[in-house]
This record gives structure tokens, sequence and C-alpha cells, in this order.
């Protein structure tokens, strides 16, 4: 799983105006039109790490974004009856949703 810090580009001790840099950065390679799922990962990275206090709170929660191949590959491992299938787990990944 990549952390927001890897899908913008960054690194780990940046300041707010590199982490808008590097969402703009990636925003422009990755247009919502061309790449819709990409760009919804960039969104919620940046959403994750825009601030200071964000950055803060992600450090003391070390939550990463799974991508959204990853989840699908492990979940199809678990068997469960109540499972979503894959296009609800793609609409739930795009809406930012991080616990199904």
């Amino acid at each position: 799983m990549k952390t927001p810090y890897e899908i913008l580009g960054i690194s780990k001790d940046c300041n707010d105006e590199t982490v808008k840099q590097g969402y703009l950065l990636m925003v422009k390679q990755f247009s919502p039109e061309r790449f819709p799922e990409d760009f919804q990962r960039i969104r919620h990275a940046y959403e994750k790490i825009k601030t200071k206090k964000d950055r803060a709170a992600l450090e003391l929660f070390d939550k990463t974004l799974p991508e959204p191949e990853e989840l699908i590959r492990e979940l199809s491992k678990v068997s469960t009856k109540n499972r979503p299938d894959e296009q609800t787990l793609q609409e739930l990944l795009a809406l930012g949703v991080r616990q199904i």
C-alpha cells in the first residue's frame, strides 16, 4: 500500500506548499477525464495530508491508502457470503471509504 506521500511524490518532511505543488503536478499528469481512478486516489491522498494538522494525525495513526487492486485481491482471499462485488468496492474506494 502506498502512503499519501508516495502517491503525491513528496517527502514526509514537507510543508503545506510542497504538498500543494505535488498535488497539482500529479493532477496535471493524471487528469480526471482520462484517469478517473488515479485522480480519485490522488485527491484522496491530498485530502489526507494537505495541512500540517492532517499530516500530524496521519503520523499519529499511521494510516495508509490501499490500492484498489490490492484491496480486491486481499478480499478475494477471504470467503464470506456478504462480501461486496468488485464494482461496489471500486465505488466505495472512489468515495474514499477506508473500511468496509
